[in-house]
Order: structure tokens, then C-alpha cells, then sequence
């Protein structure tokens, strides 16, 4: 190989690295814009996008427009053995019964409820081999439809209030949540005044919430992982980053690993359809899900209709 070969060689390799690095910041950087992503629902947009760097990623956002005339939240409710202890866990007490957030979903729209999009919230309690459990407990705060669902914990929650505001706050124990409609916690805040606050450097599959500065929009995120060559998951500092790209000024680390799922209403197909991928492809049974609610009604739906779904309980 000539010297002259060589160096070009390496020149070309460099100003490739150059690019590539070059793309990478460009893919978090600035503002995404959501005039490109497709309409779902009125009010409601979806983005997904794929990327080879820092690893390979898939990622999908949701931007939800809080003004949107008559949309409203809904949060798993209180199960109808609530307060008992659970049989399989009598130290804990029940809250929620686990069910996939496509279910979730359908069962929303079985009641006559216009659901159309639906994602994963809270971690739970117990979550201990075999992973089973029917049960959710501990999970920290919920309210669905007013109504106290399970106790705050020192994770950070999204509140609804009643007149239509929208928050991230921690909430104390003793707190006054009169005025709140519908709440749903995470594990921590990930991004804080448009800066990231933290920086866990492990890879799991990532769900994210972000608010934008002005309250109006409401961002939705899932990254998927523990699939190599086709997404190997994110830290909660690029969870922020995207939450951030996307348009949020505040962002919350929301339940991930085998929980993340995020899925909205085919109204042309008449089925639930899941725009991020489990790594094994089954939907494992979650403790809590928020779900957006819009006012037109919904087409019957034959009770049992799961045929779609399916469950994996394993490891987070």
C-alpha cells in the first residue's frame, strides 16, 4: 500500500467518524419537528425514528396537545379487592390488578370510553420470581377519576388536575389532592428546566414523560432495548436528551424494561396497535397505565376481545 493510498485512506475514515459523530449530536440536537410526524387522533401526533449511534435505537414519541377541546386522562383504577392483602403477598396490600396496557386500553373502550392511546406508568410491588404475582402494590401515586388508587411514594407524579393543568411534582404524603383528577408516578426526574438531572449510565428499555415549558404538550417516549442489532436500550441521561429534543422542558423516568408499551386505537382497523417492540415480543402485565380519552364514542367492542394480546412475566 503507497504512502499517498494510506493517508487518504485514513483521511476518508476520518471525515466519515466526523460525519457520523456529527449526525449523532444532530440527533438529539435542537428541536424536533412535530409538523413531520403523523396525525393519530386530533391533537394527537407520533413520531418514530431510528438511529445507529450512540448504539442502535428505536424510539417512538407521542406529542399530545393538552388543548385539544374535551381530551382527558384516565389511570388504572382501584381493583375490586382493594385494601385486602393479597393472597400470594399478604404483606402487601391490593391496589391495581395487572393487566397489559393493550388491555388497558380495550377494556377503556368496552366501557364505552373513547381511549385511543395508552402507555405504561408506575413500577409495582412485589416483583419477585416468578414474576407472576397477580397483584400490584406500592406502586406510588394514583388517581383515577378522582379517586385515590394507591399512596404517593418518593417517586415524582404527573398530576391532572380538575380544571385541566397538567404538573410533574413530587407529592408528599400528607399533600391535599382534592383538585387532582388523575395522577401517575414515575421513578425520577430525568430532566429539570431543560437540563439533565440524571445520568444512571445502565441500558434497559426507557419510557419517558416531558412537559413542554409552556404546559401545552405532553410528550410520550419509548425507547426499546435488550435486542441486539435492533435496539439496545438507553440511560436515563438520553432519555432526558430525547424527552428534550422532542420538545419537553421538565421529564419524567417512568416504569421501563419489560414494561414499556405504548399503543393507540386503529379506528380504520378496529384493533389496538403497538408501535414499540418487547424484546421476546409479549407485553407483560403492568401495575398501572395512563390513557388519553377523547369525546367521540367508541364502536362496540365484543367483551374478550384480547386475541392481540399477550403476556410475559420476567425480569424488569
Amino acid at each position: 500500500m503507497s504512502l499517498r493510498f494510506s493517508f487518504l485512506s485514513r483521511t476518508v475514515l476520518l471525515l466519515f467518524l466526523g460525519l457520523v459523530s456529527r449526525s449523532t449530536v444532530l440527533a438529539q440536537a435542537g428541536q424536533f419537528d412535530w409538523q413531520t410526524g403523523s396525525v393519530l387522533f386530533p391533537g394527537i401526533r407520533h413520531a418514530a425514528l431510528a438511529v445507529q449511534e450512540p448504539r442502535i435505537l428505536k424510539i417512538n414519541a407521542v406529542q399530545i396537545d393538552l388543548t385539544t377541546p374535551g381530551l382527558s386522562f384516565k389511570a388504572s383504577g382501584r381493583d375490586e379487592d382493594w385494601g385486602k392483602p393479597m393472597p400470594d403477598y399478604p404483606s402487601l396490600e391490593i391496589r391495581t390488578r395487572r393487566i397489559t396496557t393493550r388491555d388497558f386500553l380495550l377494556q377503556a373502550r368496552q366501557r364505552g370510553q373513547n381511549m385511543v392511546l395508552a402507555v405504561n406508568s408506575n413500577g409495582w410491588r412485589p416483583w419477585e420470581k416468578p414474576f407472576n404475582h397477580k397483584y400490584g402494590g406500592k406502586l406510588g401515586l394514583i388517581i383515577s377519576d378522582g379517586q385515590l388508587v394507591s399512596e404517593p411514594s418518593r417517586g415524582p407524579s404527573l398530576l391532572v388536575y380538575r380544571d385541566g393543568r397538567v404538573a410533574f411534582a413530587h407529592v408528599a404524603a400528607d399533600a391535599d389532592l382534592s383538585e387532582v383528577q388523575t395522577a401517575v408516578s414515575g421513578f425520577c426526574f430525568v430532566l429539570e428546566k431543560g437540563e439533565v438531572t440524571n445520568k444512571d449510565k445502565s441500558l434497559h428499555p426507557r419510557t419517558g414523560y416531558g412537559l413542554s415549558e409552556d404546559k401545552r404538550y405532553l410528550i410520550f417516549l419509548t425507547i426499546d432495548g435488550r435486542q441486539k442489532g435492533y435496539s439496545e436500550g438507553a440511560t436515563t441521561a438520553e432519555v432526558a436528551e430525547w424527552l428534550r429534543h422532542f420538545g419537553a422542558w421538565e421529564g419524567l423516568n417512568m416504569d421501563g424494561g419489560g414494561s414499556t408499551t405504548l399503543v393507540y386505537w386503529d379506528t380504520a382497523a378496529g384493533a389496538v396497535r403497538r408501535v414499540n417492540h418487547q424484546a421476546g415480543g409479549a407485553e407483560r402485565r403492568v401495575g398501572c397505565s395512563l390513557g388519553i380519552v377523547l369525546p367521540e364514542e367508541p364502536p362496540k367492542i365484543q367483551v374478550g376481545d384480547g386475541r392481540n394480546s399477550s403476556t410475559t412475566d420476567s425480569g424488569r
